[in-house]
C-alpha cells in the first residue's frame, strides 16, 4: 500500500487485493460511502452517502444516529478519508467511536467553547481540504443567530465535495428551516 497526501496529513491507503482471479486491483473511487448498514444503504438506492450530500439525521438520545454517523466515519476511513467531528454537543465517546470501528487516529475532534466558534472552525477545516467527511453534532439549542453560519457551511461543505452529516436534536427550534434547506437527505 502507499500513501495519499492530505492538506495537512498522510492517511493510509486500504489494502488493495492482487491476488490470482480477485479481478484488477481498483482503489474505491470515495464517490458514495456506506454508512455501514446494509439494509440502510439499499434503502438509499445508490450503496450509501454520495460526495457533496449534507445529511441531517434527527433524533432523541439513543435513537441510534450518533452510531449512525460513527458507522459512516469508520467506512469512509476504510476508504482511506480523514474525517473530522465537531462535538456541539459535548458528548463523543472515544470508547463508543472506536467499538463502531472509528480509528481515532484519523479523526479530528472539535470541541469549541460556542458554537459559533465551532462552525468557524468547521468552516476552516473545509477551506483548508483537511477532511473528507465532517459531523457536525447540533448542541440542543442554538439560537437564529446560528442559521446564516450553518447554511455557509453546508454550501461551503457542496462546493468542495465534502460529505457532511449534520446530527440534531428532536426539536432543532428555530434552526429547523435551515435544516430542511441544507439538507440532501433527512432521516429521522
Amino acid at each position: 500500500g502507499g500513501l495519499t497526501a492530505g492538506a495537512t496529513a498522510l492517511a493510509p491507503l486500504p489494502e488493495l487485493s492482487t491476488s490470482p482471479g480477485s479481478g484488477p486491483a481498483v482503489r474505491p473511487s470515495g464517490e458514495v460511502i456506506s454508512t455501514g448498514f446494509a439494509a440502510l444503504d439499499a434503502i438509499l438506492g445508490q450503496g450509501g452517502l454520495p460526495r457533496q450530500l449534507t445529511a441531517v439525521f434527527r433524533g432523541a438520545g439513543t435513537s441510534g444516529k450518533t452510531t449512525l454517523a460513527l458507522r459512516t466515519i469508520a467506512e469512509a476511513q476504510a476508504q482511506g478519508a480523514i474525517a473530522a467531528w465537531l462535538d456541539g454537543s459535548r458528548s463523543l465517546d472515544p470508547l463508543e467511536a472506536m467499538a463502531r470501528g472509528v480509528d481515532l487516529r484519523w479523526l479530528i475532534v472539535l470541541r469549541p467553547h460556542d458554537p459559533t466558534e465551532g462552525f468557524w472552525l468547521a468552516g476552516s477545516l473545509l477551506a483548508g481540504r483537511t477532511v473528507d467527511l465532517l459531523v457536525v453534532d447540533l448542541p440542543p439549542r442554538l439560537g437564529a443567530a446560528h442559521e446564516p453560519l450553518l447554511r455557509r457551511l453546508a454550501a461551503h461543505a457542496r462546493r468542495l465535495g465534502v460529505r457532511l452529516i449534520l446530527l440534531a436534536p428532536p426539536d432543532a427550534g428555530s434552526l429547523q428551516g435551515a435544516l430542511a434547506e441544507v439538507a440532501g437527505l433527512r432521516l429521522e
